[in-house]
């Protein structure tokens, strides 16, 4: 068994879907759903669905709903002892719309505590990646505690993954995925960090290969309907792997469980087109559903 530590935010997601086409000027009837997320915690949920070991190192709020998101990812397998609770703040909230089709049309973001999260992240990272294989983190954290993550990665040589929960951070300070080992992201996010545009596959593979010259030497894109394509410049390969039609319900989450899918492969030393490949049918079953991540009844599927 993979021993992962995932590092990242907790939201409460609030999810409002159209029953039918949306009318920013009209009152639009549908469904409301609650729910827990956050790019962190949904690496850490999917992680460990899939069978790795996996330490997630956070914070949340010191109440009913906190408490609740802390249970949901231990019945899920997840080690939680390195998220500490705070009394306000330990969380964020986010508020989604979706259209008919089930794809996002806007949100809104209420972010936790950063500087309270991050001390707390600082302070786990010391213990929690002890004896790890690997470790993920959301890119959407300050630049102070990437810099710190990274040099300890280094110290301790552990292969280091980021995952986009927001672009904003690496788009300032692209750099920085020098420290990283593998690095995910999809298209639109590959386009602005790489100045170039994305049509076809061959575009995309020339875009990862950009990408991974000045960063992290694995790199994935993601591009929805096409698949997705990967550069290892550590092996001198690269490669594209497709994805079948799906009946949308829900896309929250796809990005998150193709990141995990690909890491948990990778971790278990399979190819980089293995990893892909599960990667697709995990996303697969994530979007077909109104889940933000894999839960164990979706595993029979995956076989």
């Amino acid at each position: 068994m993979n021993k992962i530590a995932v590092i990242g935010k907790v939201f409460v997601d609030i999810k409002g879907t159209s029953f039918a086409p949306l009318h920013k000027d009209a009152k639009n009837v549908g469904d409301i759903t609650f729910s827990n997320g956050g790019t962190g915690r949904n690496v850490a949920q999917n992680l460990a669905v899939l069978g790795n070991e996996v330490r997630f190192i956070s914070t949340v709020t010191n109440d009913q709903i906190g408490v609740g998101v802390l249970d949901e990812l231990k019945s899920y397998g997840a080690n939680v002892d390195h998220v500490e609770m705070l009394e306000d703040h330990g969380m964020g909230m986010w508020l989604a719309v979706m259209d008919n089709e089930g794809d996002l049309q806007t949100s809104i973001s209420k972010q936790p505590d950063a500087k309270l999260l991050e001390e707390a992240i600082l302070r786990q990272s010391v213990y929690a990646l002890d004896g790890v294989d690997a470790v993920a983190i959301d890119l959407d954290l300050s630049v102070t505690v990437l810099e710190r993550l990274i040099h300890l990665c280094r110290k301790m040589e552990l292969p280091l993954f980021g995952v986009c929960g927001h672009l904003s951070v690496i788009e300032r300070n692209r750099h920085l995925l020098q420290g990283f080992t593998g690095f995910i992201c999809s298209r639109e996010e590959a386009e602005i960090l790489s100045d170039l545009s994305i049509v076809t596959v061959e575009d995309a593979i020339h875009v990862a290969n950009e990408l991974a010259k000045k960063g992290a030497p694995f790199t994935v894109v993601t591009m929805s309907e096409l698949g997705a394509v990967y550069v290892d410049r550590r092996t001198a390969t690269s490669g594209h792997v497709g994805t079948k039609k799906v009946k949308v319900v829900d896309s929250t989450g796809a990005g998150d469980s193709f990141f995990s899918a690909v890491l948990s492969e990778l971790t278990q030393e399979k190819s980089a087109e293995e990893a892909l490949k599960l990667g697709m049918k995990v996303a697969a079953e994530v979007i077909a559903s109104t889940e933000n991540g894999l839960v164990p009844e979706m595993l029979d599927a995956l076989q």
